[in-house]
């Protein structure tokens, strides 16, 4: 078994953020040696985001963090791997067994599951029910995680309410 680091580009990993799969194909061609059962640390801008596991062209998740960590590893990686305009393009990285412990002993525990109430409403003007349902999936399609904030909060507790756009908090306020 061998240990990966991958970084992905901006664009990969905004989608990685902004949607729930069970697996990653990566645009990055798999490094040589590369082989079912590698143990990889997915990481974006922001550092290390998930961790899985290499099947076939995919990267099949097993865990990911609430919160990007960023690790001396993933940071030099994510240096390594600019383009001329200084945007991540991303990239393989081959670790040694020691240098995954060291990664992984830096990622914060796993908190266990719990219940979140997660909400998306807007105002819909329409002539009846169903014309509001069909419109309200229109533009929900349209706009998507990259506009269309939604709001969650601990089950329970709707007061403790944040504002989520593409799978990061983000400020909802109207002067913004």
């Amino acid at each position: 078994m061998r240990y990966w680091l991958l970084v992905l580009n901006e664009d990969e990993y905004a989608e990685q953020q902004a949607y729930e799969v069970e697996a990653v194909e990566p645009g990055a061609a798999l490094p040589d040696g590369a082989a079912d059962g590698d143990e990889v640390a997915l990481a974006g801008p922001e550092g290390v985001f998930a961790l899985g596991e290499l099947d076939g062209p995919a990267i099949a998740y097993r865990r990911r963090l609430e919160e990007p960590e960023q690790t001396a590893e993933s940071a030099a990686a994510a240096d390594r791997t600019k383009d001329a305009a200084g945007a991540v393009a991303g990239g393989w990285t081959a670790l040694t067994p020691d240098a995954w412990e060291d990664l992984v002993r830096t990622l914060p525990t796993p908190e266990r599951r719990r219940d979140w109430l997660v909400t998306l409403s807007m105002p819909i003007e329409a002539v009846d029910k169903a014309e509001a349902v069909r419109q309200f999936w229109s533009y929900i399609r349209s706009l998507g995680p990259k506009e269309l904030p939604t709001f969650v909060s601990p089950y329970g507790r709707e007061i403790e309410g944040t504002a989520f756009l593409l799978g990061s908090e983000h400020e909802q306020d109207p002067e913004e």
